[in-house]
């Protein structure tokens, strides 16, 4: 289903077409309550593969530019704060949700993270995990069809950069295939968030800026990547209830469209402020999921180090802020009790 979906998109020249199109095709399906499941052996290893992609843009020459990313850096702070509080209120306010349900609703951060904080903190974790799915799948749709159509972006006939399969030297594939595993590995053992993402693009991104390889992953490898982590994506509304569009659902679009109306003004004023390219920091800023952000930014050949750093301290700032309301909602509750 996936293959069928890139495949119809590909033809029909659209957006993103691997990830894209098997995203939306296995959406369907899940809605439709096709036999589906997500294929989770293929999760830990496609976003491992990523990781290590994004890694490859971290080039000693970026060292000397890390210095000037702090203005924008320290503007995600306050933006995310912002959205993280008035998001709550609207779900909270509107849409009825109780507030640890709203909070988790609100908090733009990893789908599984979120999902499995909001549970333990006594949230609605159906809702959240509608509500937070549909946010990514928005913006991951919005932004691709937006940047082709008015940016001038050719995203349909985009390829991610990489050498061909059959072009790869041995000792490249061993090199790229130890800093997956061994970035996963390390980021687990320190408990790192998003673990399989983030602990390949670091060890990669080290290994890169400090000159020690220049291997990149192999297109067609990044293309299993993509169309996995569409099907990945598209399989979490399996089982989506007509009830649930029209009292779940419907508060996630609308709250999506307002969080793209709210980037694109703050991006084009951090633009205006620090001189970086507009559209690499809408994609910095985009509080959608990282693995697909990060994936963007790399096929479309901007700065996708810039994009991974500013997603970093995203996910630091909706951790740790989602780890304060955890521990103070446990101990009101304990407090009741």
């Amino acid at each position: 289903i996936g293959v069928s979906g890139a495949l119809a998109f590909l033809y029909l020249r659209l957006p993103l077409p691997w990830f894209l199109g098997s995203l939306t095709f296995c959406l369907v399906a899940s809605v439709l309550n096709a036999p589906i499941a997500r294929p989770r052996v293929l999760s830990t290893s496609m976003r491992a593969v990523l990781g290590v992609a994004v890694g490859t843009a971290f080039t000693p020459a970026l060292l000397g530019h890390v210095g000037g990313m702090v203005g924008s850096l320290s503007m995600l702070v306050p933006f995310m704060i912002l959205v993280m509080v008035t998001g709550t209120v609207f779900f909270e306010r509107y849409a009825r949700f109780d507030r640890p349900t709203a909070f988790f609703c609100a908090v733009p951060g990893g789908l599984t993270d979120m999902v499995t904080m909001a549970a333990d903190a006594g949230a609605n974790a159906r809702v959240v995990t509608l509500i937070q799915a549909t946010r990514i799948v928005m913006i991951v749709f919005l932004l691709p069809f937006w940047l082709q159509w008015a940016g001038g972006f050719t995203i349909a006939a985009a390829l991610p950069p990489g050498a061909k399969f059959a072009d790869l030297l041995f000792v490249d594939a061993i090199v790229l295939a130890a800093l997956g595993w061994v970035g996963w590995r390390l980021a687990a053992r320190l408990g790192l968030a998003g673990a399989p993402l983030v602990g390949p693009m670091l060890l990669s991104g080290l290994a890169h800026a400090a000159g020690l390889t220049t291997a990149r992953v192999p297109v067609e490898v990044l293309i299993l990547a993509q169309v996995s982590i569409g099907i990945m994506l598209g399989a979490q509304f399996r089982g989506l209830r007509l009830a649930e569009f029209s009292t779940t659902i419907i508060w996630g679009i609308a709250f999506s469209i307002v969080l793209v109306i709210a980037t694109a003004i703050v991006a084009l004023l951090v633009s205006r402020i620090t001189g970086f390219d507009s559209t690499s920091v809408l994609l910095a800023f985009a509080p959608g999921g990282q693995t697909e952000l990060n994936l963007l930014a790399y096929i479309l050949g901007l700065d996708a180090a810039f994009t991974a750093l500013h997603h970093l301290l995203r996910l630091a700032i909706v951790i740790f802020g989602a780890q304060i309301v955890f521990a103070a909602n446990k101990n009101w509750r304990n407090g009741l009790g």
